[in-house]
C-alpha cells in the first residue's frame, strides 16, 4: 500500500505539472493563432485597399464620361461613394454608389488638392477620401474609415498616419490592445490597422475542462499526501507508543525521562520514579489465557493514565511493569504518598471477558527520587526496580529505594530481571 499511496502522489504531482504546461501551451498557441490572424487581417485589408486605389486610379485615368465613370466604379465597388467631375472645374459633378456620399463642393475641393501624380488619400473623423485626378476626369470615392473587411473579434481600419508606438508590420501593445500595421503598396504613407484585445481567453469547455482536471489532480495530490502523512504518523506511534496499552513504550519513555533530568536539574529541583509491577499476573495468563492478560494491562495502563497529573511521564515499562516518573516530588514521603494513591488508583475489582468473576489488581511500587537514588535514569530504574521487588516479597504495596550506600549490587540486583513477555 505504501508503494501505491506514492505511486499516486507522484502521479498526481506528474499531472499538476502536465496539465500547467498543457495550459501554457494552449495559451501559447492561442497567441500564436492571435498574431497570425491578427497579421493576415491587417495584410488582406491592405491589400483591399491597395485594390480599390488601384481601381478609382484606372477609373480616372481611362473614364472620359463621368456618368459611366462614377456608374462604373460603383458597380464594381457599391460600399464606395463614388463622385467624378470633369477636367473641366466648372462642370456638375455626378455620383453614384450606396456609400457615403459627399457634397459637391467638398468633392471640388478635394479634387483641387490632388494631383495627376498619384492617388490622394484622406480621413477626417470616421469618413475616408480617395481621390485620382486622370486626364479627363477627376474620381473621389468615399467610405468610411473601417472599409476593410475584419475579422471575428478584430477590428481593421485604415490610417493616413502611423499610429502612436506602432511599427509597420510589428506587435504593439497599448491599454490591453494588441495591433499590427500593413502599409498600402498602391498609397505610400497609407496603413490598415488590425487591433484585437491582447488577453487570451480559452473557449468556455476549453476552460472547464483544464479546470476539471486539475481540481481531480489536486484532489488526488491532497488524498495521497494525507494518507503519507497517516501513515508516517501510524509508523511514529508504532515506534514510539505500545500498541497493546496505548502509552509510550520503552524507549519512548526514556526519551522523556531523559528531558525531565534535564530540566530538573536545570531548575535544581526534583524528580520521582515509581515503578508499578502487578501481582498475579501471570496466574491471571494461565488460567485465563493471554486475552484475558492483555485486557487487564489495557486496564491498568488506562487507569494509570488517567490518575497521573499533567507534566507527568507515564508508559508500559515492559511485561506487566509499567513506568511512572513524576516532576517535582523532592522527598521520601511525597513520594510514598503517589505511590499509594496511584496502587489505590489502580486497585479494585476488574471484569474482564471471558473470566466469569471480576478479578481485583494488586500491584507492588518500588520508589526512587532523584537525585539521591541516583544520578541518571540507568540507576533510578535499577534502584526502583530492587525496591520494588523487595515490597513484592514482603506482601508490601510500596517500598522507598535505599540509600546509595546501603543500595544493592548490581550482580544482586540483575537477580530480579524485568519481566517481559
Amino acid at each position: 500500500m505504501r508503494v501505491v499511496r506514492r505511486a499516486s502522489l507522484i502521479f498526481s504531482l506528474t499531472l499538476i505539472v502536465a496539465i500547467a504546461v498543457g495550459y501554457v501551451a494552449r495559451r501559447s498557441e492561442m497567441a500564436n493563432e492571435r498574431d497570425a490572424g491578427l497579421t493576415a487581417a491587417a495584410q488582406l485589408g491592405a491589400a483591399e485597399m491597395s485594390a480599390i486605389v488601384d481601381a478609382v486610379r484606372v477609373a480616372a485615368e481611362t473614364g472620359t464620361d463621368p456618368e459611366s465613370t462614377a456608374t462604373g466604379l460603383s458597380a464594381v465597388y457599391p460600399e464606395l461613394g463614388v463622385c467624378v467631375v470633369s477636367a473641366n472645374r466648372g462642370s456638375s459633378t455626378t455620383c453614384a454608389g450606396d456609400g457615403p456620399q459627399l457634397s459637391s463642393p467638398d468633392v471640388a475641393e478635394i479634387a483641387e488638392r490632388a494631383t495627376a501624380q498619384g492617388a490622394t488619400i484622406e480621413s477626417a473623423e470616421s469618413l475616408l477620401s480617395v481621390a485620382v485626378v486622370g486626364p479627363s476626369l477627376s474620381v473621389v470615392a468615399s467610405a468610411p474609415i473601417n472599409i476593410v473587411s475584419g475579422r471575428a473579434a478584430v477590428t481593421v481600419w485604415v490610417a493616413t498616419f502611423l499610429p502612436d508606438g506602432a511599427t509597420s508590420e510589428q506587435f504593439v501593445v497599448q491599454d490591453g490592445i494588441r495591433q499590427t500595421t500593413a502599409e498600402v503598396s498602391s498609397a505610400p504613407s497609407v496603413w490598415v490597422v488590425a487591433t484585437t484585445a491582447d488577453a487570451i481567453t480559452l473557449p468556455g469547455n476549453e476552460q472547464r475542462f483544464y479546470l476539471v482536471i486539475f481540481a481531480l489532480a489536486v484532489a488526488l495530490l491532497v488524498l495521497a499526501g494525507i494518507t503519507l502523512v497517516i501513515e508516517q504518523r501510524s509508523l511514529v506511534e508504532r515506534a514510539s507508543f505500545d500498541q497493546l496499552t496505548k502509552l509510550p513504550n520503552r524507549g519512548e519513555f526514556e526519551r522523556r525521562a531523559a528531558d525531565a533530568l534535564a530540566t530538573a536539574e536545570r531548575q535544581e529541583g526534583g524528580l520521582c520514579l515509581l515503578l508499578f509491577d502487578l501481582n498475579g499476573f501471570k496466574l491471571v495468563n494461565d488460567t485465563y489465557g493471554h486475552y484475558a492478560g492483555d485486557e487487564m494491562l489495557k486496564v491498568v495502563g488506562s487507569r494509570l493514565r488517567k490518575a497521573v497529573r499533567e507534566g507527568d511521564i507515564v508508559a508500559r515499562w515492559g511485561g506487566d511493569e509499567f513506568v511512572v516518573v513524576m516532576p517535582g516530588i523532592v522527598d521520601d514521603e511525597m513520594g510514598a504518598k503517589r505511590a499509594q494513591q496511584l496502587a489505590d488508583q489502580i486497585a479494585g475489582r476488574t471484569r474482564l471477558e471471558g473470566v466469569p468473576e471480576p478479578l481485583r489488581v494488586k500491584v507492588s511500587v518500588g520508589v526512587a527520587i532523584w537525585p539521591r537514588h541516583g544520578a541518571d535514569l540507568d540507576e533510578l530504574v535499577l534502584q526502583a526496580d530492587q525496591a520494588m521487588y523487595n515490597a513484592k516479597r514482603e506482601g508490601e504495596t510500596w517500598r522507598i529505594a535505599d540509600p546509595p550506600a546501603a543500595a544493592p549490587s548490581i550482580a544482586q540486583a540483575v537477580m530480579h530481571p524485568v519481566s517481559t513477555r
